[in-house]
């Protein structure tokens, strides 16, 4: 399979979303032409100064586009646009090329690829790890799934979109597989984190010195080293990913656990965790949020003196 070169490929995105929109406006300045589906009018709107052309249907852009794109909340939704009565799957021509850069369910990127594959349609399963900042920066972790020489053709796409891309196997879903691993430590670290700093702040510590010790330390995680500098001490809870985004994927972490026969006491335990607080917070609650629950639960506000009672001071 030839490189993917912006002079003879059209690539459509599917799913203008909060990463779907930084993504496609990068490609677009690649000097790609880039068409764009979404659900949502006003996401269209938003990428069309970019040069992001709106497809009215999943067929028109099946029937135009070289290379598909989908970046989606599930595998639900990227089965419905693929597998619909109109969708990719019956429009797109042999030799055609989707990614889907979604987190998907493992098994059923593979179960997508065998059915494509009849159609010699071909798939890539590349899901992304970075959130907002990393796709507007371009600097998103990108592991893609499938064979090599077809990972090998869509480099320069994934250059265009991320600096640490990884082949992580020869199966389709080899890539959501490690998604899953990535997000279950990404939850994890936040989670203890949270617990660590509030327990820190109930034994009269500042957090501003433990992160310092912390972060030079054995205790460094994504957690301490990020997501409490650029938003956690400053109190701002908008990491970017929402608790009911991350509790699907952790759920999903746990299914597949599940299918393989691995016990995972600390993916459960914090995939039950997340789903309190989607029950607290909603869907589309911030993760960030998790910080006041955490408070909650040990009795002290980071940044507040000792034995300061947490719900006095949201």
């Amino acid at each position: 399979m030839e490189p993917i070169h912006p002079a003879r490929t059209t690539i459509g995105f599917i799913g203008i979303g909060k990463m779907g929109t930084p993504m496609s406006r990068h490609l677009r300045r690649g000097d790609f032409t880039v068409l764009g589906f979404d659900s949502d009018p006003a996401a269209l709107d938003r990428v069309a100064p970019d040069g992001v052309e709106s497809v009215a249907t999943l067929a028109e852009m099946g029937r135009r586009c070289d290379v598909i794109i989908t970046m989606l909340p599930n595998s639900d939704v990227v089965e419905d646009v693929v597998l619909s009565e109109g969708g990719l799957a019956e429009n797109m021509a042999p030799g055609k090329l989707l990614i889907d850069m979604s987190s998907s369910f493992p098994r059923r990127t593979a179960a997508l690829g065998e059915f494509l594959t009849r159609r010699e349609i071909l798939l890539l399963g590349a899901p992304v790890s970075g959130g907002v900042v990393g796709a507007e920066a371009a600097t998103l972790a990108i592991m893609p799934g499938g064979p090599a020489e077809v990972v090998e053709a869509a480099m320069p796409l994934f250059e265009i979109m991320g600096k640490n891309i990884v082949h992580i196997g020869e199966e389709v879903e080899s890539g959501h597989a490690m998604k899953c691993v990535n997000n279950f430590l990404s939850a994890t670290n936040l989670l203890s984190s949270m617990e660590a700093l509030a327990f820190a702040a109930k034994l009269g510590l500042d957090p501003e010195k433990v992160l310092d010790v912390v972060n030079s330390g054995s205790g460094r995680n994504s957690g301490t080293h990020d997501k409490w500098p650029r938003f956690l001490l400053p109190r701002d809870f908008t990491i970017g990913f929402t608790v009911g985004l991350m509790h699907k994927d952790l759920t999903m972490g746990s299914d597949l656990a599940r299918e393989v026969g691995a016990t995972m006491f600390i993916l459960n335990h914090v995939r039950e965790v997340y789903g309190l607080a989607v029950s607290r917070f909603g869907f589309d609650g911030d993760q960030g949020l998790l910080l006041e629950m955490i408070e909650e639960w040990v009795g002290q506000t980071v940044g507040q003196p000792p034995g300061t009672d947490p719900k006095k001071n949201k």
